[in-house]
């Protein structure tokens, strides 16, 4: 007797190659295709990174500067010591020097000389040359003559420059805003800008791109503006 199979594939029978070809091509498909998505979000990942890393080194710097610049030309009623107007704000393209009384930790009174500058820095690792941010805090040897870069001492030891603040800047500009045209401090700026411009030090993977930012900002001279 005859008996007809139907439905069931027989136990030795298996894909053919046309099938496994299909399925190969398909798969590979799904695969690039995860592995595309996988690269594009990795690489927001890194550059949401690198944005952060930026704007928290650059805010906590800002933060810093406008609370000098709001200090400069402040005089303590406690000192015996003029404040000399030209000395209290010099500014030039990148460089900005401020000067006002504070006290130090054992709440000493003396008078203060905040210098921000733009040095290069070539690496010993990578041998690549770079722009950072310096800050040097020095205190006026004797501030009833003035007090400038050549009449102060540096509160970092070992270096002429102070310390750096911020790494990898492109641009630093200093500009002077509504000078006083009357008064104790006639001539000097009651407003500073600042423009900032800061990379990342790391390319996108699989990229050539960095981060680079602008930070524009502006600081009131509070001193100048308040003393008639």
């Amino acid at each position: 007797m005859r008996i007809i199979r139907q439905g069931l594939p027989r136990a030795d029978e298996g894909y053919t190659f046309i099938e496994l070809m299909v399925a190969l091509a398909v798969s590979s498909i799904v695969i690039a295709g995860s592995y595309a998505g996988y690269t594009l979000l990795a690489r927001q990942q890194q550059l949401l990174n690198a944005q952060t890393s930026v704007d928290r080194n650059a805010l906590r710097v800002v933060d810093l500067m406008q609370s000098d610049i709001r200090m400069a030309g402040y005089k303590d009623y406690q000192s015996p010591n003029t404040m000399q107007a030209a000395q209290a704000v010099v500014i030039s393209s990148s460089d900005l020097v401020l000067v006002y009384d504070d006290y130090d930790a054992s709440n000493s009174l003396y008078r203060a000389l905040i210098h921000y500058s733009l040095e290069p820095y070539t690496s010993s690792t990578t041998g690549l040359t770079r722009n950072r941010l310096m800050r040097d805090w020095r205190v006026c040897n004797n501030p009833a003559s003035g007090c400038n870069l050549s009449s102060s001492t540096s509160k970092y030891s070992g270096t002429s420059k102070g310390q750096p603040i911020l790494d990898w800047i492109n641009n630093f500009t200093v500009t002077g805003l509504s000078a006083k045209t009357t008064g104790t401090f006639s001539g000097i700026f009651q407003a500073v800008q600042i423009n900032l411009q800061i990379g990342s030090p790391n390319k996108i993977e699989g990229t050539t791109i960095s981060v680079s930012k602008n930070f524009n900002f502006i600081a009131r001279v509070k001193n100048v503006s308040l003393v008639p």
